[in-house]
């Protein structure tokens, strides 16, 4: 029998996870979650590693171009990630246009054949629904993570001789100019996503899972997706399953959220329909994620890395810390996971410490800058929820919490 890979692979009294503080508000993020991470004082030896655009700007000083180690992700962060438990990542910045360059997350979920990424949508006490009837919202999307159009096989121009593959690039051939991307599927990368979303609700008594899809239009692709559902739903009496169009499940996810449990879909249609529904529960700020493989666990907050609040501290650490409570039940450190969550629920609830896009985004307070603390100062009220004495270790732990994610040495 295949191994859960929803859990860690070897259970240890003790382990070792590399943290990435990532770029720009992301540095600001990591240090709020590593003062949290200290109060919850969790079995974890914590091992630091860097990629992202800070490591693409350091690399370009350091090696002439068309050096393999001008790169966002260094040999020794892959290293790092090979050897530990697991990974905790905070947001990273992606840039278009600039030569040589790629993504640091792409890279790694290709690397470590991270097939699975889990996006859960659950709706954190404090936070309000934007839908009427406060709808029951817990939904868990696996998302298809390595093939269909962010495999990356493409061509800006399309080669003349590749006109000739398929007799629908007919009409296409007197075109300017011609851009394709394949969307490439194998049936083992449906199987093993199809059977790890099913997996995933039998061990967790969930009764229902979806396969979204547009196997109506895209034959081949999506036609192969659907087939292999209804195939392995088979293998699943005792659960409920349905397979729809993914713009239905677009409408659906807007007007009866509360029928979803487990989705299961292609890469881009996850990444759209996971943005969506992380709308419903607070926004991108409170998205957290997880990409998931045989060899290896990077969990990562949704949101992106905002570079006009780098080193500022405007940004809630919500995402991040709800993603380290997914990243400790993968560890089998639940007691622990059940803390971080209850202790962000109850500053949520208090409402007395949040930073300004909470106040902004889901509360839609007019006075947001006036009410607005800090990352920083919503980590330290995080913290003290966990732990009663915190406030007489304040000062060590947050200076600690600094030490470990400084980013000038990287400039």
């Amino acid at each position: 029998m295949a191994r859960n890979v929803m859990q860690v692979k070897e259970k240890k009294d003790r382990y070792q996870v590399a943290y990435i503080p990532g770029d720009d508000s992301g540095f600001d993020v990591m240090e709020a979650a590593m003062i949290v991470m200290q109060a919850l004082d969790a079995p974890i030896d914590w091992v630091r590693a860097d990629m992202g655009w800070c490591m693409w700007e350091k690399t370009c000083k350091e090696f002439p171009e068309g050096d393999k180690r001008r790169n966002t992700v260094p040999q020794e962060t892959i290293d790092k990630v090979r050897n530990t438990d697991a990974t905790l990542m905070a947001a990273i910045t992606s840039k278009a246009g600039v030569k040589g360059f790629k993504s640091a997350i792409l890279q790694m979920r290709q690397i470590f054949d991270l097939f699975i990424n889990f996006r859960p949508a659950k709706l954190m006490p404090g936070l309000e629904c934007p839908l009427k009837g406060d709808p029951k919202i817990d939904i868990k999307l696996f998302r298809e993570n390595t093939e269909d159009l962010y495999s990356a096989v493409e061509w800006r121009p399309l080669p003349r001789e590749m006109f000739d593959l398929h007799p629908g690039m007919e009409r296409f051939k007197d075109k300017s100019e011609v851009a394709v991307s394949w969307r490439v599927y194998s049936k083992e990368g449906c199987d093993r996503i199809i059977r790890a979303a099913f997996e995933y609700a039998k061990a967790n008594g969930l009764k229902s899972v979806v396969c979204c899809n547009k196997a109506n239009v895209i034959r081949a692709t999506d036609g192969m997706m659907k087939e292999r559902f209804l195939e392995i739903a088979k293998e699943y009496p005792d659960i409920d399953s349905r397979e729809e169009n993914a713009d239905a499940t677009a409408m659906w996810l807007i007007k009866n959220p509360q029928d979803y449990q487990v989705i299961v879909t292609s890469n881009v249609f996850g990444d759209i329909l996971s943005d969506e529904a992380s709308q419903l529960v607070g926004g991108m700020g409170f998205a957290p994620s997880g990409n998931i493989g045989e060899e290896a666990a990077l969990f990562e907050p949704s949101h992106g890395s905002v570079p006009k609040y780098a080193h500022q501290y405007k940004i809630n650490p919500c995402g991040l810390l709800i993603t380290a409570v997914m990243m400790l039940e993968y560890l089998g450190l639940n007691d622990h996971a059940a803390r971080l969550e209850k202790a962000i629920g109850d500053v949520l609830v208090e409402s007395k410490y949040l930073t300004y896009d909470i106040w902004r985004d889901d509360k839609g307070d007019k006075d947001w800058e006036k009410k607005a603390v800090s990352t920083l100062e919503m980590a330290k009220a995080i913290a003290g929820k966990i732990d009663p004495d915190f406030d007489k270790k304040a000062d060590e732990i947050c200076a600690k919490a600094r030490e470990m994610c400084a980013w000038e040495h990287l400039a």
